[in-house]
């Protein structure tokens, strides 16, 4: 083996940790991960409909608190970027049209291509998410780039009825 063979081994292993090979799925995460996220029709999702528990979950699955990926190794804390990967908290979108559908796509599909970026991202940051946890990280990423409403839908749908 050469050495630039071993050092792109390294650096292929460390990005497949950094992006969602850290640490090993739950028995949880493994067997409800079974049913796919891309019974979603992504075209369907409404921002409207985000819920503030749906960011929190959201949250925790971007900054690597629950599961088995850390969106934030690439994507920094805030989303705010680095040198791996975009800005998830501003106006401009690389490979998408920054829509909650567009976003739940992106995710699902990843970036094997990037266009400014030496990083790709694997399909689900490299690790099986729930349909829950899929729609729940789209709906956090949403929410960093734009204004919504953080009031649990839910509840308004109750008194909306009375």
């Amino acid at each position: 083996m050469t050495n630039r063979f071993r050092l792109l081994t390294a650096v292929a292993a460390l990005g497949a940790a950094a992006c969602g090979g850290g640490e090993a799925a739950t028995t949880n995460d493994a067997t409800s991960a079974a049913t796919p996220a891309a019974a979603v029709n992504p075209t369907t999702l409404n921002p409207e409909t985000i819920t503030s528990a749906e960011l929190a979950l959201g949250d925790s699955v971007f900054h690597g608190l629950i599961g088995a990926t850390s969106c934030q190794a690439c994507h920094a804390a805030k989303g705010a970027g680095g040198p791996a990967a975009p800005s998830l908290a501003d106006a401009t979108w690389l490979h998408s049209d920054g829509s909650y559908g567009a976003i739940y796509a992106q995710i699902e599909s990843g970036v094997m291509a990037p266009k400014q970026f030496s990083s790709m991202m694997p399909p689900f940051g490299g690790t099986p998410l729930t349909p829950e946890r899929h729609r729940a990280v789209a709906a956090y990423v949403y929410s960093l780039g734009h204004k919504i409403e953080k009031e649990d839908h839910s509840e308004k749908k109750e008194r909306d009825k009375r």
